[in-house]
Protein backbone atom coordinates (compact mmCIF):
# COMPACT_ATOMS: atom_id res chain seq x y z
CA UNK A 1 0.00 0.00 0.00
CA UNK A 2 2.43 2.58 0.96
CA UNK A 3 4.61 1.87 -1.94
CA UNK A 4 1.09 3.18 -4.22
CA UNK A 5 0.79 5.84 -1.94
CA UNK A 6 4.64 7.38 -2.62
CA UNK A 7 4.25 6.73 -6.26
CA UNK A 8 0.91 8.57 -6.41
CA UNK A 9 2.89 11.30 -4.82
CA UNK A 10 6.48 11.85 -6.73
CA UNK A 11 4.90 10.69 -10.09
CA UNK A 12 1.56 13.01 -10.22
CA UNK A 13 2.38 15.65 -7.95
CA UNK A 14 5.51 16.21 -8.87
CA UNK A 15 5.12 17.37 -12.31
CA UNK A 16 2.75 19.58 -11.63
CA UNK A 17 4.79 21.31 -9.17
CA UNK A 18 7.97 20.91 -11.34
CA UNK A 19 5.63 23.09 -14.48
CA UNK A 20 5.06 25.31 -12.24
CA UNK A 21 8.68 26.43 -11.83
CA UNK A 22 8.37 27.34 -15.60
CA UNK A 23 4.97 28.47 -15.56
CA UNK A 24 3.89 29.71 -12.43
CA UNK A 25 0.95 30.37 -11.08
CA UNK A 26 0.48 34.12 -10.29
CA UNK A 27 0.53 36.55 -13.32
CA UNK A 28 3.19 39.01 -11.28
CA UNK A 29 5.52 36.21 -10.89
CA UNK A 30 8.15 35.64 -13.58
CA UNK A 31 10.15 32.41 -13.88
CA UNK A 32 14.06 32.55 -13.96
CA UNK A 33 14.55 29.39 -15.76
CA UNK A 34 15.17 28.50 -19.17
CA UNK A 35 12.34 27.33 -20.80
CA UNK A 36 14.30 25.90 -23.62
CA UNK A 37 16.95 24.83 -21.10
CA UNK A 38 15.20 21.57 -19.93
CA UNK A 39 15.50 19.42 -22.98
CA UNK A 40 12.23 17.63 -22.83
CA UNK A 41 10.55 20.98 -23.90
CA UNK A 42 12.40 21.19 -27.24
CA UNK A 43 10.75 18.05 -27.76
CA UNK A 44 7.47 19.34 -28.15
CA UNK A 45 8.70 22.67 -30.20
CA UNK A 46 12.24 21.58 -31.73
CA UNK A 47 12.33 24.71 -33.56
CA UNK A 48 12.32 26.72 -30.30
CA UNK A 49 9.64 29.16 -31.81
CA UNK A 50 7.09 28.76 -29.01
CA UNK A 51 7.67 31.60 -27.41
CA UNK A 52 4.15 33.24 -26.62
CA UNK A 53 2.53 31.99 -22.99
CA UNK A 54 -0.42 30.39 -24.67
CA UNK A 55 2.68 28.33 -26.57
CA UNK A 56 4.41 27.47 -23.37
CA UNK A 57 0.83 26.59 -21.57
CA UNK A 58 0.38 24.23 -24.43
CA UNK A 59 3.74 22.64 -23.49
CA UNK A 60 3.59 22.25 -20.16
CA UNK A 61 0.36 20.61 -20.77
CA UNK A 62 1.43 17.58 -23.08
CA UNK A 63 4.55 17.30 -21.34
CA UNK A 64 2.40 16.90 -18.37
CA UNK A 65 0.14 14.02 -20.61
CA UNK A 66 3.52 12.47 -21.50
CA UNK A 67 4.39 11.70 -17.89
CA UNK A 68 0.84 10.31 -17.05
CA UNK A 69 1.33 8.19 -20.40
CA UNK A 70 4.81 7.06 -19.38
CA UNK A 71 3.91 6.19 -16.22
CA UNK A 72 0.68 4.65 -16.61
CA UNK A 73 0.86 2.60 -19.68
CA UNK A 74 1.85 -0.61 -18.05
CA UNK A 75 -0.77 -0.66 -15.66
CA UNK A 76 -3.55 -2.96 -16.53
CA UNK A 77 -6.69 -0.13 -15.89
CA UNK A 78 -4.98 3.06 -17.59
CA UNK A 79 -8.49 4.60 -17.39
CA UNK A 80 -9.07 4.04 -13.67
CA UNK A 81 -5.25 4.55 -12.62
CA UNK A 82 -5.60 8.33 -14.56
CA UNK A 83 -8.54 9.79 -14.23
CA UNK A 84 -8.24 11.64 -10.94
CA UNK A 85 -5.12 13.03 -12.05
CA UNK A 86 -5.97 13.71 -15.54
CA UNK A 87 -8.47 16.07 -14.20
CA UNK A 88 -5.66 17.75 -12.01
CA UNK A 89 -3.84 17.98 -15.78
CA UNK A 90 -6.90 19.72 -17.26
CA UNK A 91 -7.64 22.06 -14.14
CA UNK A 92 -4.08 23.39 -14.05
CA UNK A 93 -4.70 24.19 -17.77
CA UNK A 94 -7.69 25.60 -17.30
CA UNK A 95 -6.22 27.82 -14.95
CA UNK A 96 -3.56 29.26 -16.90
CA UNK A 97 -5.93 29.48 -19.49
CA UNK A 98 -8.26 31.59 -17.62
CA UNK A 99 -5.42 33.73 -16.91
CA UNK A 100 -5.02 34.47 -20.44
CA UNK A 101 -8.95 35.28 -21.99
CA UNK A 102 -7.30 37.14 -25.50
CA UNK A 103 -6.91 33.75 -26.98
CA UNK A 104 -10.83 33.75 -27.96
CA UNK A 105 -11.13 29.44 -26.92
CA UNK A 106 -13.99 28.47 -24.68
CA UNK A 107 -13.38 25.20 -24.29
CA UNK A 108 -10.25 23.11 -23.76
CA UNK A 109 -11.48 20.64 -26.67
CA UNK A 110 -11.40 24.06 -28.83
CA UNK A 111 -7.91 24.68 -27.35
CA UNK A 112 -6.65 21.40 -28.13
CA UNK A 113 -8.05 21.43 -31.87
CA UNK A 114 -7.10 24.50 -32.58
CA UNK A 115 -4.02 25.65 -31.15
CA UNK A 116 -2.91 21.41 -30.61
CA UNK A 117 -3.72 19.27 -33.45
CA UNK A 118 -3.90 22.30 -36.66
CA UNK A 119 -0.84 23.45 -35.90
CA UNK A 120 2.73 22.21 -37.09
CA UNK A 121 4.70 23.57 -34.22
CA UNK A 122 3.57 20.07 -32.11
CA UNK A 123 3.92 17.98 -34.76
CA UNK A 124 6.66 16.33 -32.56
CA UNK A 125 4.02 15.47 -30.15
CA UNK A 126 1.76 14.03 -32.91
CA UNK A 127 4.18 11.73 -33.90
CA UNK A 128 5.55 10.87 -30.36
CA UNK A 129 1.66 10.24 -28.85
CA UNK A 130 1.25 7.42 -31.39
CA UNK A 131 4.21 5.37 -29.09
CA UNK A 132 1.26 5.62 -25.92
CA UNK A 133 -0.98 2.86 -26.35
CA UNK A 134 -4.63 4.07 -26.64
CA UNK A 135 -3.95 7.67 -26.02
CA UNK A 136 -5.78 8.98 -28.85
CA UNK A 137 -8.58 6.45 -27.79
CA UNK A 138 -8.49 8.23 -24.52
CA UNK A 139 -8.08 11.87 -25.16
CA UNK A 140 -11.55 10.35 -27.74
CA UNK A 141 -13.27 9.67 -24.62
CA UNK A 142 -12.92 12.55 -22.36
CA UNK A 143 -14.98 15.05 -24.26
CA UNK A 144 -17.08 15.46 -21.62
CA UNK A 145 -14.35 17.24 -19.55
CA UNK A 146 -12.86 18.42 -22.93
CA UNK A 147 -16.60 20.71 -23.30
CA UNK A 148 -16.62 22.03 -19.75
CA UNK A 149 -16.13 25.98 -19.95
CA UNK A 150 -12.68 26.69 -19.35
CA UNK A 151 -13.95 29.56 -16.73
CA UNK A 152 -15.70 26.68 -14.53
CA UNK A 153 -13.48 24.68 -14.25
CA UNK A 154 -10.22 26.74 -13.30
CA UNK A 155 -12.42 27.32 -10.33
CA UNK A 156 -11.31 23.66 -9.10
CA UNK A 157 -7.57 23.84 -9.72
CA UNK A 158 -7.67 26.18 -6.03
CA UNK A 159 -8.66 22.52 -4.41
CA UNK A 160 -6.33 20.44 -6.27
CA UNK A 161 -3.58 23.08 -5.13
CA UNK A 162 -4.62 22.54 -1.42
CA UNK A 163 -4.29 18.85 -1.37
CA UNK A 164 -0.45 19.41 -2.62
CA UNK A 165 0.21 21.42 -0.59
CA UNK A 166 -1.18 18.96 1.82
CA UNK A 167 1.49 16.68 0.61
CA UNK A 168 4.49 18.87 0.99
CA UNK A 169 3.86 19.73 4.13
CA UNK A 170 3.65 15.89 5.04
CA UNK A 171 7.30 15.48 3.04
CA UNK A 172 8.41 18.44 5.35
CA UNK A 173 7.32 17.98 8.34
CA UNK A 174 4.95 20.84 8.95
CA UNK A 175 2.39 18.81 10.05
CA UNK A 176 0.68 21.21 12.46
CA UNK A 177 -0.44 22.83 9.40
CA UNK A 178 -2.25 19.77 8.15
CA UNK A 179 -5.75 20.12 10.41
CA UNK A 180 -6.32 23.45 8.72
CA UNK A 181 -5.18 22.84 5.56
CA UNK A 182 -7.65 19.59 5.82
CA UNK A 183 -10.32 22.17 6.81
CA UNK A 184 -9.94 25.15 4.12
CA UNK A 185 -9.99 21.98 1.66
CA UNK A 186 -13.33 20.75 2.90
CA UNK A 187 -14.92 24.20 2.83
CA UNK A 188 -13.35 24.99 -0.94
CA UNK A 189 -15.54 21.31 -1.88
CA UNK A 190 -18.28 22.63 -0.13
CA UNK A 191 -18.03 25.95 -2.00
CA UNK A 192 -17.57 24.51 -5.32
CA UNK A 193 -20.30 22.00 -5.17
CA UNK A 194 -22.30 24.69 -4.23
CA UNK A 195 -21.95 26.84 -6.80
CA UNK A 196 -21.06 24.71 -9.48
CA UNK A 197 -22.16 25.04 -13.13
CA UNK A 198 -20.97 21.78 -14.15
CA UNK A 199 -23.50 19.44 -15.14
CA UNK A 200 -23.47 15.65 -15.95
CA UNK A 201 -20.97 13.27 -15.81
CA UNK A 202 -18.40 15.55 -16.08
CA UNK A 203 -19.50 16.70 -12.94
CA UNK A 204 -19.55 13.51 -10.93
CA UNK A 205 -16.17 13.05 -12.53
CA UNK A 206 -14.69 15.90 -11.04
CA UNK A 207 -15.94 15.39 -7.23
CA UNK A 208 -15.04 12.22 -7.43
CA UNK A 209 -11.53 13.17 -8.60
CA UNK A 210 -10.80 15.10 -5.58
CA UNK A 211 -12.74 13.21 -3.06
CA UNK A 212 -10.02 10.34 -4.00
CA UNK A 213 -7.13 12.49 -4.33
CA UNK A 214 -7.86 13.62 -0.69
CA UNK A 215 -8.61 10.11 0.94
CA UNK A 216 -5.55 8.74 -1.20
CA UNK A 217 -3.64 11.92 0.83
CA UNK A 218 -4.81 10.55 4.26
CA UNK A 219 -3.71 7.26 3.79
CA UNK A 220 -0.51 8.78 2.63
CA UNK A 221 -0.50 10.70 5.78
CA UNK A 222 -0.92 8.10 8.08
CA UNK A 223 1.64 6.26 6.26
CA UNK A 224 3.98 8.83 6.95
CA UNK A 225 3.03 9.24 11.03
CA UNK A 226 1.54 12.20 10.14
CA UNK A 227 -1.73 10.89 11.80
CA UNK A 228 -4.59 12.17 9.60
CA UNK A 229 -7.25 9.43 10.64
CA UNK A 230 -9.15 11.93 12.00
CA UNK A 231 -9.08 14.47 9.29
CA UNK A 232 -13.18 15.81 8.32
CA UNK A 233 -14.72 13.78 6.02
CA UNK A 234 -15.89 14.95 2.22
CA UNK A 235 -20.04 16.13 2.79
CA UNK A 236 -21.99 13.15 1.69
CA UNK A 237 -24.39 15.45 0.34
CA UNK A 238 -22.04 16.72 -1.84
CA UNK A 239 -21.10 13.37 -3.37
CA UNK A 240 -24.86 12.24 -3.69
CA UNK A 241 -25.45 15.27 -6.02
CA UNK A 242 -22.77 14.92 -8.27
CA UNK A 243 -23.52 11.09 -8.46
CA UNK A 244 -27.36 12.17 -9.09
CA UNK A 245 -26.23 14.58 -11.39
CA UNK A 246 -23.56 11.88 -13.25
CA UNK A 247 -26.81 10.30 -14.84
CA UNK A 248 -28.58 13.61 -15.98
CA UNK A 249 -31.40 12.21 -14.04
CA UNK A 250 -33.52 15.12 -12.42
CA UNK A 251 -35.62 15.01 -9.29
CA UNK A 252 -38.59 16.09 -11.06
CA UNK A 253 -37.96 13.03 -13.46
CA UNK A 254 -37.47 10.18 -10.89
CA UNK A 255 -40.26 11.74 -9.12
CA UNK A 256 -42.69 11.23 -12.36
CA UNK A 257 -41.36 7.69 -13.31
CA UNK A 258 -42.03 6.47 -9.55
CA UNK A 259 -45.07 7.26 -9.68
CA UNK A 260 -45.93 5.66 -13.06
CA UNK A 261 -44.73 2.56 -11.98
CA UNK A 262 -46.42 2.99 -8.52
CA UNK A 263 -49.15 3.55 -10.39
CA UNK A 264 -48.95 0.79 -12.65
CA UNK A 265 -48.56 -1.79 -9.64
CA UNK A 266 -51.46 0.00 -8.14
CA UNK A 267 -53.39 -1.09 -11.22
CA UNK A 268 -52.00 -4.42 -11.09
CA UNK A 269 -53.20 -4.89 -7.48
CA UNK A 270 -56.78 -3.54 -8.74
CA UNK A 271 -56.73 -6.02 -11.30
CA UNK A 272 -56.37 -9.04 -9.35
CA UNK A 273 -58.28 -8.14 -6.67
CA UNK A 274 -61.23 -8.26 -9.44
CA UNK A 275 -60.34 -11.37 -10.53
CA UNK A 276 -60.23 -13.02 -7.67
CA UNK A 277 -63.65 -11.57 -6.32
CA UNK A 278 -65.32 -12.91 -9.18
CA UNK A 279 -63.49 -14.76 -10.78
CA UNK A 280 -64.72 -14.13 -14.26
CA UNK A 281 -62.67 -16.14 -16.65
CA UNK A 282 -63.00 -13.29 -19.98
CA UNK A 283 -61.76 -10.89 -17.59
CA UNK A 284 -58.60 -12.50 -16.06
CA UNK A 285 -57.90 -13.79 -19.68
CA UNK A 286 -57.92 -9.81 -20.72
CA UNK A 287 -55.81 -9.26 -17.43
CA UNK A 288 -53.17 -12.05 -19.02
CA UNK A 289 -53.34 -10.14 -22.10
CA UNK A 290 -52.65 -6.91 -21.21
CA UNK A 291 -49.66 -7.32 -18.71
CA UNK A 292 -46.78 -9.46 -21.16
CA UNK A 293 -48.05 -6.50 -24.06
CA UNK A 294 -47.50 -4.02 -21.69
CA UNK A 295 -44.27 -5.53 -21.22
CA UNK A 296 -43.77 -6.10 -24.69
CA UNK A 297 -44.19 -2.68 -25.96
CA UNK A 298 -42.05 -1.16 -22.83
CA UNK A 299 -44.17 0.76 -21.30
CA UNK A 300 -43.38 -0.34 -18.03
CA UNK A 301 -42.25 3.20 -16.77
CA UNK A 302 -44.20 5.67 -19.15
CA UNK A 303 -47.91 3.97 -19.29
CA UNK A 304 -50.04 3.58 -22.32
CA UNK A 305 -48.47 5.83 -25.04
CA UNK A 306 -50.96 5.48 -27.58
CA UNK A 307 -54.32 6.76 -26.83
CA UNK A 308 -56.49 4.62 -28.76
CA UNK A 309 -55.08 1.38 -26.98
CA UNK A 310 -56.13 3.76 -23.78
CA UNK A 311 -59.72 4.02 -25.05
CA UNK A 312 -60.10 0.59 -26.06
CA UNK A 313 -59.09 -0.74 -22.26
CA UNK A 314 -61.27 1.69 -20.42
CA UNK A 315 -64.63 -0.03 -22.78
CA UNK A 316 -63.47 -3.40 -22.25
CA UNK A 317 -63.23 -2.70 -18.26
CA UNK A 318 -66.20 -0.53 -17.92
CA UNK A 319 -68.70 -4.19 -19.94
CA UNK A 320 -67.21 -6.06 -17.54
CA UNK A 321 -67.89 -4.24 -14.45
CA UNK A 322 -71.68 -4.05 -16.13
CA UNK A 323 -71.74 -7.89 -16.54
CA UNK A 324 -70.39 -7.95 -13.08
CA UNK A 325 -73.24 -5.99 -11.53
CA UNK A 326 -75.75 -8.06 -13.79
Amino acid sequence: MEDDIVYTFFDIIFPINFIKGYLPDDLDKTSTLDFYGYPNFVNYCPDKNCNTDLEKIAIGFLWLLEQYFTKYSHKGNIEKSIKPFFIYIISWLSYKLNQKKTHGFTKINDFYTNHINDSNKYKKFKEHSSKFTGFNEFIDRQQDLFNINIEDLSKFYDAFKLICNMYSNVETNNHDKLPNNANDFIDKYTELNNNCNIKGTARSKIFSALSTNYDNFKKYCNVKGANCKDFPLVPETALDISALRSGDISSSSIGKKLFTVLSIFGAIAFFLGISYKVNNKEFKNYFHYIYPNVNKENYSLFGFRKRAQKQYIREKIKNIKKRMNH
